[in-house]
């Protein structure tokens, strides 16, 4: 059993290398869409496999390691985020790992290990504990119990504890290079790699995630206005995208204001590169001060993102904000 992805084979031989005495608190940490979650829960199953190849990864064949695919294995406990359920009894994913569930963690460790091996603890997205939680947790990482094996995973490790950090050993995932991306992709069938992986920062397996939904279709109609700010009526468009994912809206409009910056500043295009003609005309025509402005209310639109705000009168706002940048 290889590394997920040929851009991990480092990190993962590393961590086959520490398989008979392994640290009990790692720390997975990098951009999102590298692999990490799929790193984490494979050196989990290595941990808990009881038939372990030559070279110490997992057989996939005995039975703890069927347990493990099929999330029944009793020495594996994953905490992350959970679906709640809201006053109008809509279902929605929590935005925080809560104090409870790290308190059942801190039970579940102190049990015997019912197959007398490895007993891990995958916490992913680590990023998302909120203060109690990060707190219950970091007192069971002080003393953790007898080959026990926490594993952590974080897009944004700064968001962590500094002593929840300092009790973990620590392997930065980066970004791979661009040509062993661009080849992966194309090996799972995706075309126009250089243009996605532009898209995603780099990282490859979400210019996948966008090569396989409909996000590429709403991104290229939302642009397509947004290059011809002269003649974008921002009631009609708004009504229009009032149903687009925030997310996705978000996710559109910062790397489109990004890349204006980028041009106005005599930079180069980063993200939209199928737009770089566009940017270009329209970058030099930027009133700079303006367009700082509705970057930074951009950025602040990141925060909001889960809230229920009027999306009709909030894209509408900003549509008429963003005219006027080429006023």
């Amino acid at each position: 059993m290889s590394a997920p992805y040929p851009w991990l084979e480092a990190p993962w031989q590393r961590l086959l290398g520490s398989r008979a005495h392994p640290v009990q608190a790692l720390l997975l940490a990098g951009p999102r869409g590298t692999g990490k979650g799929r790193l984490a829960r494979l050196w989990a199953q290595t941990l808990l496999c009881e038939a372990p190849q030559a070279d110490g990864m997992a057989c996939g064949q005995c039975p703890a390691c069927h347990w493990f695919e099929t999330d029944a294995h009793p020495d594996f406990y994953l905490l992350t985020l959970q679906e709640k359920t809201g006053k109008e009894g809509e279902i929605r994913m929590a935005t925080a790992i809560e104090v409870d569930q790290a308190r059942e963690v801190v039970d579940f460790v102190q049990l015997s290990t019912y197959r007398a091996g490895f007993r891990v603890v995958l916490v992913d997205p680590a990023d998302s504990l909120n203060l109690a939680a990060a707190n219950a947790l970091l007192k069971v990482l002080e003393e953790p119990p007898l080959n026990t094996v926490f594993v952590l995973v974080s897009d944004q490790p700064r968001r962590l504890l500094p002593t929840l950090r300092s009790r973990c050993t620590r392997i930065d995932i980066g970004l791979p290079p661009v040509d062993q991306a661009a080849q992966w992709l194309a090996g799972q069938g995706v075309a126009d790699t250089m243009n996605l992986l532009a898209l995603a920062s780099g990282t490859p397996l979400e210019a996948q995630r966008r090569a396989e939904g409909t996000g590429l279709d709403e991104r290229r109609a939302v642009l397509q206005s947004l290059a011809d700010p002269a003649r974008l009526d921002p009631v009609t468009a708004a009504e229009r995208w009032k149903t687009l994912s925030p997310q996705i809206w978000h996710d559109v409009a910062y790397k489109w204001l990004g890349d204006l910056l980028a041009v106005r500043l005599q930079g180069s295009v980063l993200f939209n590169r199928d737009f770089t003609d566009v940017l270009t005309h329209l970058g030099g025509r930027a009133d700079l001060a303006k367009l700082l402005a509705l970057a930074r209310t951009q950025a602040n639109e990141g925060r909001t993102l889960a809230h229920p705000l009027n999306r009709l009168l909030q894209l509408e706002a900003w549509l008429m904000q963003y005219r006027h940048v080429f006023d």
